[in-house]
């Protein structure tokens, strides 16, 4: 097969979930663990985001850095880390446990200037997810560029369960 088939085939393989074919991909092109594909977007980071535990698993078993971060061409997302996109994507607190204890860095700032938790805040009232990112080390008191705190971000979402934990570690608006 040729490489762009292998590619294609990765990122199918990495969006569902389907490790048979995720295997051979990386067996015949073991290299491709860590490659961007041409919108700019990594494997590790694909199959975070689609919440597939097994995909991820595979991926770090043969080496995916977990901490890269994407160079993404794609308008409405931003580079990032598979955390952020376990995150901003299907929230698979399955996948996220499971990048934070393959040593996920919580306070790396995408391309629109959010750590993981901004991320979290933003996108779900969810306090098991805050607590998580909090017990791994997250910076409750990190601040995008307009000084806007991820207590703000949880508030103007609605989220207000995420800013009730927020508020019990520190933070302030």
């Amino acid at each position: 097969m040729a490489l762009e088939q292998m590619i294609e085939d990765g990122f199918k393989a990495a969006q569902s979930g389907d490790v048979l074919l995720l295997g051979e991909v990386l067996k015949a092109y073991p290299e491709l663990v860590n490659m961007e594909n041409s919108d700019g977007l990594t494997l590790l980071g694909y199959a975070a985001h689609f919440g597939n535990e097994a995909a991820v698993q595979l991926l770090i078993g043969h080496g995916a850095e977990v901490n890269a971060v994407s160079h993404s061409k794609v308008s409405y997302i931003p580079s990032n880390t598979a955390l952020h996109t376990a995150i901003a994507g299907e929230r698979s607190l399955d996948v996220i446990r499971l990048l934070l204890n393959h040593q996920a860095e919580v306070n790396i700032f995408d391309s629109n200037g959010h750590t993981a938790l901004h991320t979290a805040a933003f996108h779900d009232d969810n306090i098991e997810l805050i607590r998580m990112l909090i017990e791994h080390g997250a910076d409750v008191h990190a601040r995008l560029e307009d000084g806007e705190t991820t207590l703000s971000l949880a508030l103007q979402q609605g989220n207000h369960n995420v800013a009730a934990v927020l508020r019990q570690h520190g933070t302030a608006e």
